[in-house]
């Protein structure tokens, strides 16, 4: 490994360090997940909120974009 990759690797952990993560619990979860019920979200054959992301190889992407092709939509995280 090089010295700047080195640098590189503490920077992400640094990174992460910072991140809010010690003050996120279960509670929280499964209080948005509560919420997420209790607004019951897009219902089938309902039009999703229109919204825009950066995409992997550059550029941006907009959901609005990809109207009439299938999509599927993965949110997740590692922390």
């Amino acid at each position: 490994m090089t010295t700047a990759q080195q640098r590189t690797d503490l920077g992400r952990q640094e990174q992460l360090r910072e991140y809010n993560y010690e003050h996120f619990r279960t509670k929280h979860f499964l209080a948005d997940v509560q919420q997420t019920i209790k607004g019951g979200g897009v219902q089938p054959g309902q039009e999703a909120p229109d919204f825009e992301l950066e995409a992997t190889e550059g550029g941006r992407v907009r959901l609005s974009g990809l109207r009439g092709r299938p999509v599927v939509l993965h949110f997740g995280s590692v922390t």
